[in-house]
């Protein structure tokens, strides 16, 4: 941790410590925000604009285990986003996740924003699970907005295809009374009805188990917060869809990382590239997939 520090840290407005179980994160405290982000997974958890409330979800029950998901923040999931596409027994939402990412450079900027790359290449714990060549580069800004920009690389001779999400948690006051701008008219994908295709009219709105897949490519969506005074605005690049969802209260009682009534608490709105428009990616190209999360304040 002295080393991390020494090579890495930032004259305060950046640190690395440890959770008891050996997680290593990040913690940045510079005059915009605050935040962290965990090694493991390359996973934010924490983007708190200074005098305001946290932005981001993060369930009280979640497992800061080594190989195990956080919940809430902003977990990576790829190269598959879901369910493996052929083989179940393979984890959800792919190994990118729960992965230990490279610590690449920190730095601050000309605003005082705080930049922290990272990097996940192929290996062979990830040719078990997925046997090809893979280079991923993970770019987050805190500062006066949230970016993460994940580029990724082929590095085999074949094409791949790939799905994956920057699965945002965002928090909010209650789901049943936050709104969805920016959907009005998009077609998605239902799940919870077995993928029926629909069309989206008005906001978006939450009263059950809500899993939906909106077919919409750059999508700029607003969380609206009626009660405290604010909206997130997600901006997205290189994504072809945009998936909402909330487990609700039936499905959120059988997850052990979500307790009591945790999930009136939170929605995901992830910028997305989903497995029913998956990105084609041919050998030594690059995509890359990004975010930018933004407070406005209404009062």
């Amino acid at each position: 941790m002295e080393v991390l520090n020494e090579q890495y840290g930032r004259d305060g407005r950046l640190s690395f410590a440890a959770t008891p179980q050996g997680l290593i994160f990040a913690e940045i405290s510079n005059a915009w925000c605050r935040g962290r982000v965990y090694l493991q997974g390359g996973h934010v958890t924490d983007y708190q604009p200074l005098g305001q409330a946290p932005v981001l979800w993060t369930s009280s029950a979640s497992l800061y285990h080594p190989d195990k998901a956080i919940r809430g923040g902003i977990p990576v999931c790829w190269p598959w986003f879901g369910n493996h596409p052929s083989d179940p027994a393979q984890p959800a939402h792919g190994f990118a996740r729960t992965a230990l990412w490279n610590l690449v450079a920190t730095s601050h900027n000309s605003q005082d924003e705080t930049v922290i790359t990272l990097s996940l290449n192929d290996s062979p714990q990830t040719h078990a699970i997925w046997p090809h060549p893979f280079s991923l580069t993970l770019t987050i800004v805190f500062g006066t907005s949230l970016r993460l920009l994940l580029a990724m690389k082929n590095s085999s001779a074949s094409p791949l295809t790939l799905s994956c999400a920057l699965h945002s948690y965002f928090r909010v006051a209650d789901w049943q009374t936050c709104r969805i701008h920016g959907l009005d008219g998009v077609d998605y994908l239902d799940k919870v009805e077995g993928y029926a295709r629909k069309t989206q009219s008005g906001k978006v709105t939450f009263e059950q188990e809500t899993d939906r897949i909106y077919l919409i490519p750059y999508a700029a969506c607003r969380i609206e917060i009626p009660e405290r005074g604010r909206d997130f605005q997600i901006r997205q690049q290189g994504s072809t869809a945009t998936v909402v969802w909330n487990p609700g209260p039936i499905k959120a009682s059988a997850m052990a990382d979500m307790i009591g009534e945790e999930y009136r608490e939170m929605v995901c709105v992830e910028t997305a590239i989903a497995p029913q428009t998956p990105v084609v990616l041919q050998p030594g190209a690059t995509h890359v997939l990004a975010a930018e999360i933004m407070v406005i304040q209404n009062n």
